[in-house]
C-alpha cells in the first residue's frame, strides 16, 4: 500500500510528465505553423536572381499581355487543318506531319496547379544565376494549343520597307550604315508614329529582295528555301567563328520533321566549319542545323552582323509564322513547341524575352558595359545621353506592369505580325545608328511604340530562360580555358622538402625547425586532425 509521500511523488511526477508533453505539443504546433507560413510566403517570393533591385517587387508569375482571348478559348491549331484563309493565302498544315488526331483541350490548363517552389533557405550559397522549374506541356499537347488565328496587331496592319539602291547620309555626324539606309532623325521619328499602313527603314535597303545584292548576300540556290512557309522555325548565327555550334537536345520527332533549324554563318566561320565539323558542301548541315553562308557582310564588327538575322528574321523568312531565336552560345534543351506554348500562347503574347537576371535599369546596364569593355565608352556615353535627352529615365516601380528595361536578349520568341516586325525593325535601326549593345536600345524602341498603341512584351524571369537553354562559353574562352583541377578526393603526392637556404615568405630556411616552430606546427596539425599533413 502506497504511503502519503509516495502518492504525492507520483502525482508530482505525473504532473511533470503532462506538463512536458503539453510543452512539446505546443512547440510542434508552433513549428508546423511557422513552416506553413514560410512555405506560403516563399511561394510568392521572387527568385534570388531576380530580386536584386530593392525598390521593385516582381511577381514570380509571368505577366500576361495581349488580346482578351485566352488560349483555351481559341480554336485548335491550324496545323491540324489542310488550309487556312486567314494566313495571307498561304497553305497551312500541308508541311506538318501529324499521324494521330489532335488531343482534345481540357477545360483547365494542365499547368494551372503548378506553383513556384519556395527559395532555398538563407545561408545556402548558390553562386551565379540558376534555372528554375517551368511547367511545360508535352510537345503534342503544346501544338494543340497553337492559336488558329494570329495575334491581332494593334493599329498597324500593313508594314512595308524602304528600298534605295544608293543610300547616302543626309545629316552631319549621322550614324547608321549603307545597309540600314542611313535613316535621318526625321525618319526615326516617323517610324514611331504608328498608323494602319507604314513604310520604314529595316535593313536590306539595296537589292531586289533580302539576301540578294543587299550587302548581306545569300547563295542564289538557298533564296527560294527562305520563301517557303513554315509554322515555326528556330534560328541562330555565328560570325567571326566566335562560337561553336551547339546541337539541340530533347527535340521531339514531330519537331524534327516539321521545324527547320537555320544557322547563319559568314565566310570565315564557314571555312572553320569545313575543317572542324561534319559539315560538307553536299548536305550543308551540322546535326539539326541547316547552314546558310552569308557573303559580303556589311559590318566589320561580327557581333553587329549577328544582329541582322537576330532582329530582322521576318525579312529573311517572310512566310514564317513563329520563330525562336537562340544565340549561338546557347544550347536548346527543350522542344520548340513547348517553349512557344509556355511563353507565347499560354500568356496571349506576340513577343517574349527574359529580363536580365540582375539589372533592370538602362543606365546601370550602360555602366556595366563600360566596366566590362563591351564597347568603347565614348559611344556608350553618347547613346545614353541621347536617350536621356529624349526622356529616358531610370527604372522604378512606377513603370509597372513593365518589369524591366533591360532584357537578356540572347533568346527571342515571337509571332511574325506587323507590330512585332515593326518593333524589331526600329530596334535594329537603333543598333545600326548607335552601339551594337542591343540591351541599351531595347527599352527606347519598346516604350516609343507603347506610347502609341496598347502592346506589351512578355518579359519572363531569366531563370525560366535558363530552363530551356543551356549556356556555354564563347569559342575563344573555351580554347583558352585551363584544364579542370584534379578532384580533392584523390590522394595528392606530398610536396618535396624545401632545400636549405630556400627563401620562403621572405625568410631563409635552414632545413631545421626550431623547438618553437615545431610545437606550433604540431599544434596546427593536431587541431586539423590530419596525421599525414605536412
Amino acid at each position: 500500500m502506497l504511503t502519503s509521500n509516495s502518492k504525492d511523488k507520483e502525482r508530482s511526477l505525473s504532473f511533470l510528465c503532462c506538463w512536458y508533453l503539453g510543452r512539446r505539443r505546443v512547440a510542434m504546433l508552433l513549428l508546423l505553423s511557422l513552416a506553413f507560413v514560410v512555405f506560403v510566403l516563399g511561394s510568392y517570393t521572387i527568385n534570388k536572381e531576380s530580386s536584386n533591385s530593392p525598390n521593385i517587387h516582381q511577381s514570380i508569375e509571368t505577366i500576361e499581355f495581349g488580346s482578351n482571348q485566352t488560349p483555351l478559348s481559341r480554336e485548335l491549331s491550324s496545323a491540324f487543318y489542310a488550309g487556312d484563309s486567314n494566313n495571307n493565302d498561304h497553305t497551312r498544315g500541308s508541311d506538318v506531319d501529324i499521324t494521330h488526331p489532335p488531343p482534345s483541350l481540357p477545360s483547365h490548363h494542365p499547368c494551372d496547379s503548378f506553383s513556384f517552389p519556395p527559395p532555398p533557405p538563407p545561408g545556402l550559397r548558390r553562386p551565379g544565376p540558376r534555372p528554375c522549374p517551368v511547367c511545360y506541356l508535352s510537345p503534342e499537347e503544346a501544338l494543340a494549343h497553337m492559336p488558329k488565328l494570329p495575334f491581332e496587331s494593334p493599329v498597324l496592319k500593313n508594314l512595308t520597307y524602304i528600298h534605295q539602291e544608293s543610300p547616302v547620309k543626309r545629316e552631319e555626324g549621322q550614324g547608321g550604315s549603307e545597309f540600314g539606309g542611313y535613316p535621318s532623325l526625321e525618319d526615326r521619328t516617323n517610324s514611331f508614329d504608328i498608323k494602319e499602313s507604314m513604310t520604314v527603314h529595316c535593313g536590306f535597303v539595296k537589292g531586289t529582295k533580302p539576301g540578294h545584292r543587299t550587302g548581306f548576300d545569300i547563295d542564289e540556290d538557298i533564296l527560294p528555301e527562305l520563301d517557303q512557309f513554315h509554322e515555326v522555325i528556330v534560328a541562330s548565327a555565328i560570325f567571326g567563328k566566335y562560337d561553336l555550334i551547339q546541337e539541340p537536345v530533347n527535340i521531339s520527332e514531330m519537331a524534327r520533321k516539321n521545324i527547320p533549324f537555320y544557322m547563319f554563318v559568314d565566310e570565315e566561320t564557314h571555312s572553320y566549319l569545313k575543317n572542324t565539323s561534319s559539315y560538307t558542301e553536299d548536305n550543308k548541315r551540322v546535326g539539326l542545323w541547316r547552314i546558310i553562308v552569308v557573303h559580303n557582310v556589311p559590318y566589320t564588327d561580327a557581333r553587329r552582323n549577328g544582329k541582322i538575322p537576330k532582329l530582322l528574321l521576318h525579312r529573311l523568312f517572310p512566310n514564317v509564322k513563329y520563330s525562336i531565336w537562340v544565340d549561338a552560345k546557347l544550347q536548346l534543351i527543350i522542344d520548340p513547341y513547348q517553349i512557344l506554348e509556355r511563353f507565347l500562347w499560354r500568356t496571349n503574347s506576340s513577343l517574349a524575352m527574359s529580363r536580365h537576371y540582375r539589372r533592370f535599369d538602362v543606365f546601370v546596364e550602360a555602366e556595366a558595359n563600360k566596366a566590362a569593355r563591351k564597347y568603347d565608352n565614348a559611344s556608350i556615353d553618347y547613346q545614353v545621353e541621347f536617350y536621356k535627352k529624349e526622356g529616358l529615365t531610370p527604372y522604378t516601380d512606377a513603370k509597372l506592369p513593365i518589369t524591366s528595361d533591360v532584357p537578356e536578349g540572347c533568346t527571342i520568341i515571337r509571332e511574325h505580325i506587323p507590330i512585332t516586325n515593326l518593333f524589331t525593325c526600329v530596334w535594329f535601326n537603333e543598333v545600326d545608328r548607335f552601339t551594337s549593345r542591343d540591351q541599351l536600345s531595347f527599352a527606347v524602341a519598346r516604350d516609343k511604340i507603347r506610347e502609341k498603341v496598347d502592346w506589351n512584351i512578355n518579359m519572363f524571369l531569366d531563370c525560366e530562360r535558363r530552363n530551356f537553354v543551356k549556356q556555354v562559353y564563347h569559342r575563344d574562352v573555351l580554347m583558352n580555358m585551363k584544364p579542370p583541377r584534379a578532384s580533392s578526393s584523390k590522394v595528392r603526392p606530398e610536396p618535396l622538402p624545401l632545400p636549405r637556404g630556400k627563401s620562403v615568405g621572405g625568410r631563409a630556411t635552414t632545413g631545421k625547425k626550431s623547438p618553437g616552430q615545431r610545437g606550433k606546427r604540431r599544434h596546427r596539425k593536431v587541431s586539423a586532425g590530419g596525421k599525414n599533413m605536412r
